[in-house]
Parts: C-alpha cells; sequence; structure tokens
C-alpha cells in the first residue's frame, strides 16, 4: 500500500473518530481537527499532482491526436480518476474540518457565557 493510500485511510479514520466522539469533548475534537487538516493539506499537495497529469494528458490529445478539447477532457477523465475522486473527499473533508471547528467554537462560547 503505498502513502497515498495510506493517506486515505487515515482521513476515513479520523472522521469516523470525529462521528464516534462526545461533541463535548474538546481536547479531543481539537486533535482531529488538527490531523484532518494536516491530512487535507497533503492531500491537496497529491491532487495537483494528479491535475497536472489531467492537463498534460488534454494537452497531448489535442495537440498530438487533434482531438476536440471536450472529448480531451473525457479521455483524460477517463485516464486520470484518482482526480475526481480526491476532488469529492477533499470536499467532504473540508465539511468535516468546518464542523469540527463550529462544534469547537459552540464549546468556547458555552465556556466564556459559563463564566
Amino acid at each position: 500500500m503505498n502513502n497515498f493510500e495510506t493517506t486515505l485511510e487515515n482521513l476515513t479514520s479520523f472522521i469516523q473518530a470525529y462521528d464516534d466522539i462526545s461533541l463535548n469533548d474538546g481536547e479531543n475534537l481539537n486533535y482531529l481537527l488538527q490531523k484532518i487538516n494536516t491530512t487535507l493539506f497533503y492531500l491537496e499537495s497529491e491532487r495537483s499532482i494528479f491535475k497536472k497529469k489531467y492537463e498534460q494528458r488534454i494537452y497531448e490529445l489535442t495537440t498530438d491526436k487533434k482531438m476536440t478539447v471536450s472529448r480531451a477532457v473525457n479521455f483524460a477523465e477517463v485516464e486520470v480518476p484518482e482526480l475526481y475522486m480526491l476532488r469529492r473527499i477533499l470536499e467532504s473533508g473540508y465539511r468535516c474540518s468546518d464542523s469540527i471547528r463550529t462544534n469547537i467554537s459552540f464549546l468556547k462560547n458555552e465556556r466564556n457565557n459559563s463564566r
């Protein structure tokens, strides 16, 4: 298993841990937020690599094979499926990160209002 697949599994385990954790546990929420955000950062660098492959393939198909751009895009999407997959995973990861951030913010407000 390569580093990319391991990172995807780690992200999945962090999100599952968030699902299982008490929303009143600010310390663990903060830990999970840190882990999810650093994992998303790494996946963004992977996405840029796949995006480069995708764009390169479109360029090759339109210049060498004389395909139309729309047809080349269709071919490139089939040849580089990781790009679409990463887009979806990153979008979900960022939504989860936003949710954790909101929970932490709520906990801070509750703590400050209870004083």
